[in-house]
């Protein structure tokens, strides 16, 4: 999908000195903003550069209004050498998520030139201790900008930042509500709207059924084609790839028209009741080819996270959502599994079957096409999930690892190597954690390790973390004992 509307991310930078040190004669300014300017063009967000350095109030004050005319989303003040604190407030006061830059001294014995550490010091402290909450979220930095650990820190800033911005104009549409009795999937949508900006629009289910009638059944045909050829085999009728096919184009239609960066769509019951299909493959195909976002059975709060991790990676494709289905506690090992909407790019060497879904319409006459089924592929994941009305995120490195043990009819892998908010973490403690913590039980998943994104997104949106709770035998109630 054309996603070339998304808001670009825009980066200040202000150099602030002393005069009487030497931030000109190391060319502390120019370097910065020509790397930047390089840093700019490979992590694609636009830079607004002030080339004057700064050294008394007024310089800083007209900066300052230079800034904000600049519709900046984040400020990077360099301290090019120590400099006066009274500098410090006007340019604080452009936006409210700023970073606060030193950069090492040439030489370690001698007459001190650039003396930028402690300025680095003073105006985090100034930030903390003066401004206080009428002051902005600062992140530090210390080296040159072609410095590798500069470079490291920055990139999952502008990550985050870009994601952030992102999520802030996001429209998410929601099909036909949440599946009956997912009660602990419900939102307060204005809260939401209020913490990331995202605004979730609802639909009635009846237009997704409207939009599919109206797909040319040569536009289908091309599609069943293109998913005959992606799979490994297809094990499900013609008829169902057909209509598969014709509800991944009516989607894709309706979130184009829509403008919507991601969907939340009930898939059980009325897909079934109404159209006597299972929309799986759908769902998955439009994550495996145009890298979009479809939750199932109507989670919002999962198609924020999707969306989120989505934002966050450079992979094409999208990320999935899972629940946890079984655990083999003395390999460390949990098996993630939902009923085959994960898309492709998922799949080890085995790859994508399209079959009927494997447990709808089960115990009956019935069957229902078309659903994914594979294994998942021995890869880095993270998981993640925006909960409780996005005042929180849940933040899980891990590995997936390939079993003889398959698992469960559907899309699935086993997951191992976990880490809570960066720290190791046994698998016990973990669902612990989530099971006393009453955490919901979908998951998104992406590929890679996105965790340190994560919990910078958290940090700028003062999101909580979900903290570990150490498995005990006894009762453990939130509040409580723990």
């Amino acid at each position: 999908m054309n996603l070339s509307d998304r808001p670009r991310l825009r980066i200040g930078y202000v150099g602030v000195a002393f005069t009487s040190y030497f931030g000109e004669e190391y060319n502390q300014y120019e370097r910065a903003i020509d790397g930047l300017t390089t840093l700019s063009e490979s992590l694609d967000f636009d830079l607004v550069p002030i080339r004057q350095p700064v050294t008394d109030i007024g310089l800083a004050e007209r900066a300052a209004g230079e800034l904000r005319a600049g519709d900046i989303d984040y400020l990077l003040i360099q301290c090019a050498t120590v400099a006066s604190g009274e500098l410090l407030p006007p340019l604080a006061s452009v936006v409210p998520r700023v970073g606060v830059w030193g950069t090492p001294d040439p030489h370690q014995e001698g007459p001190i030139e650039i003396h930028s550490l402690v300025a680095v010091n003073h105006y985090t402290s100034i930030i903390q201790r003066y401004l206080g909450s009428e002051g902005p979220v600062y992140k530090w930095f210390f080296g040159h900008v072609d410095d590798d650990r500069f470079v490291g820190r920055f990139e999952i800033t502008v990550r985050a930042l870009r994601a952030i911005k992102r999520m802030s104009t996001a429209r998410i549409g929601w099909i036909g509500g949440n599946s009956p009795g997912f009660y602990n999937m419900n939102f307060d949508e204005e809260v939401v709207a209020a913490r990331l900006g995202t605004r979730v629009v609802a639909h009635d289910f009846s237009e997704i059924v409207d939009l599919t009638a109206t797909i040319a059944p040569d536009e289908a045909r091309t599609v069943v084609d293109k998913l005959a050829a992606a799979a490994s085999e297809v094990l499900t009728s013609d008829d169902f790839m057909e209509r598969g096919a014709r509800l991944y184009l009516a989607l894709e239609e309706f979130a184009l028209s829509n403008g919507y960066a991601a969907l939340a769509v009930q898939c059980w019951p009325k897909f079934q009741d109404v159209m006597g299909i299972a929309p799986c493959m759908a769902y998955g195909w439009l994550g495996s080819e145009d890298g979009f976002a479809v939750s199932c059975e109507g989670d919002v709060p999962g198609a924020l996270s999707m969306l989120l991790l989505n934002e966050l990676s450079d992979m094409p494709g999208s990320s999935t959502l899972l629940d946890m289905t079984a655990l083999d506690l003395a390999a460390e090992s949990m098996l993630m599994w939902h009923c085959g909407v994960s898309p492709r790019h998922f799949a080890n060497d085995d790859g994508i079957r399209w079959v009927d879904h494997p447990t709808l319409g089960r115990k009956s006459s019935e069957t229902y096409g078309v659903a994914g089924d594979q294994v998942f592929a021995a890869q880095d994941a993270t998981i993640a999930y925006v909960g409780d009305d996005a005042s929180e995120l849940l933040v899980v490195r891990a590995r997936i690892e390939e079993r003889d043990v398959k698992g469960f009819d559907g899309t699935r892998g086993w997951f191992t190597g976990f880490e809570l908010n960066g720290e190791p973490t046994e698998l016990i403690d973990l669902v612990n954690t989530l099971m006393v913590g009453g955490h919901e039980h979908h998951y998104a998943v992406a590929q890679g390790d996105l965790t340190d994104e994560l919990l910078e997104v958290a940090a700028w949106l003062g999101m909580r973390t979900v903290d570990r709770v150490t498995h005990k035998e006894y009762l453990q109630r939130q509040g409580v004992n723990v």
